[in-house]
């Protein structure tokens, strides 16, 4: 099979994050994406963080029926420090055994992934899926992170192997470019909404935003009719 990986706080997952796993799932011909939750995530130090297992749960109800997608408890489970590197391996060994994987990251994220644990081991052990949205370019996305990762790894560099798809040099694991909607839907917003009493209806499945107000989460008060 071939096993997207889309990985995140999901503080709360919502419709961005949903509709931009579906395009990459047809866009490549996924089997699955393996939406996995993260326990405890070293970038948001500070943010406003809903517990690891409400996460968790909003992620399976927002996932719950999708015969393509997948909720996996993997870091919630295992707690601490959530590092890509670690989970791809455990995924390796685990439900992606002999199977393709494909992370699945935003154009944003992957411009970043310089501060990440272990990033040149990262980015020579799956294939990616970097989505691009709006006015966003393949090529200066790209030449941004050789850029930022040439300091920490010289040998490193980037060959394009067609308009859409590059690989790194020495690995056999291709960077897919895929264009996805536009939707201009963020977790903070979400948060920033909810905290001051407004409806979130449309930005996030149903069975999320009600359970976001059983658990009253993000210290807000919302309607549930």
């Amino acid at each position: 099979m071939r096993i997207g990986i889309q990985g995140g706080t999901f503080n709360p997952i919502h419709c961005g994050h949903l509709r931009s796993a579906e395009e990459v799932r047809e866009t490549l011909g996924l089997d699955q994406v393996r939406f996995i939750p993260s326990a405890q995530p070293p970038h948001k130090a500070g943010e406003e963080m809903a517990p690891a297992r409400d996460r968790l749960e909003m992620v399976r109800l927002a996932v719950e029926g999708h015969p393509g997608f997948v909720c996996d408890p993997l870091e919630a489970e295992r707690g601490g420090p959530s590092y890509t590197v670690d989970t791809l391996e455990a995924l390796a060994e685990g439900p992606c055994r002999g199977h393709e994987t494909v992370f699945i990251i935003g154009a944003d994220a992957f411009r970043e992934v310089h501060t990440w644990s272990r990033p040149s081991r990262f980015l020579r052990m799956t294939h990616l899926a970097v989505t691009l949205r709006g006015e966003q370019r393949a090529e200066e996305v790209l030449r941004a992170v050789e850029r930022e990762m040439r300091p920490l790894d010289p040998d490193l560099s980037f060959e394009f192997i067609g308009d859409n798809q590059a690989k790194v040099y020495d690995s056999r694991h291709v960077i897919h470019f895929v264009r996805i909607s536009n939707l201009d839907i963020s977790a903070t917003q979400i948060r920033r909404l909810i905290r001051s009493g407004r409806s979130v209806r449309y930005l996030l499945p149903r069975e999320v935003e009600l359970f976001i107000i059983r658990r009253q989460l993000y210290g807000g008060i919302l309607d549930a009719r």
